[in-house]
């Protein structure tokens, strides 16, 4: 019911997400249910899904290029603000990311070279304009507002954003329910059902800062681990807040 309000809430209708889960079904059973040693075919992934050969044939052909577009945007971002955060040329003596000249040795202009990949400089600018995370000075250099990448108030962004954050936690719950115990991926939560309602706002600040502290931290660490051979893998931690609403509570009573 939550993804449906969600849903609703910004404008996709019943069509649109039956249409999305179809297409979802049969490039899952294209990418991932091919006979062993075998090809995927349309007659299989029919089979698979339940789906018409002919409607199979068309959803296999058509483009996701925007949500493709935006989940790069989305990494490529983060990966900047990361660069920003944890590379000593970006950073003053303590520590603090400093103010960046727009262009020149160690600038802005570098840092988005260095860590958007082919991105253009005035394309992340926007984008990073757009969520807030960069203002300019009067001085003319770039500083950095905020270290989280937010989206922006495009409906289609947040949606996307949504669909990587609950894909890879569902990933991580597939995972653990098929794996051995030795080879289980790390999954936890704290939780308590008796919070005073005075004391939420303190507990969102807190959460806040330590979360932020603690995905920098992450980040950091990550980052010392890169390579630029072909052995790699991408790797994800996150960390979520979850407040039942009335709606929840009355239901658990």
């Amino acid at each position: 019911m939550t993804l449906i309000r969600t849903l609703l809430r910004n404008g996709m209708s019943h069509g649109e997400f039956d249409q999305l889960a179809r297409k979802c079904f049969v490039d899952v059973a294209y990418r991932d249910f091919a006979p062993a040693g075998k090809k995927q075919t349309v007659s299989n992934v029919a089979i698979l899904t339940g789906l018409n050969r002919k409607e199979v044939k068309k959803l296999a052909e058509l483009d996701a290029g925007q949500s493709s577009k935006i989940t790069q945007q989305y990494n490529r971002a983060v990966r900047v603000l990361g660069g920003w955060i944890n590379d000593a040329r970006f950073l003053r003596r303590d520590g603090v990311p400093r103010d960046l000249e727009y262009a020149g040795k160690d600038s802005f202009s570098e840092l988005v070279k260095q860590y958007s990949g082919d991105m253009p400089v005035a394309a992340m600018q926007k984008v990073l304009l757009s969520s807030a995370n960069i203002k300019f000075n009067d001085d003319g250099k770039v500083r950095l507002m905020n270290h989280a990448y937010l989206p922006s108030n495009d409906p289609a962004e947040k949606l996307t954003i949504l669909g990587i954050d609950t894909s890879q936690l569902i990933a991580t719950i597939d995972h653990n329910l098929t794996s051995t115990e030795d080879a289980l991926r790390f999954q936890r939560k704290a939780s308590n059902a008796r919070v005073a309602q005075e004391s939420i706002p303190l507990v969102q600040q807190y959460l806040n800062r330590k979360g932020q502290a603690f995905l920098e931290e992450v980040d950091l660490f990550l980052s010392q681990h890169e390579t630029n051979d072909d052995s790699t893998a991408e790797l994800s931690v996150g960390v979520f807040y979850h407040q039942s609403d009335d709606e929840d509570q009355d239901k658990d009573k």
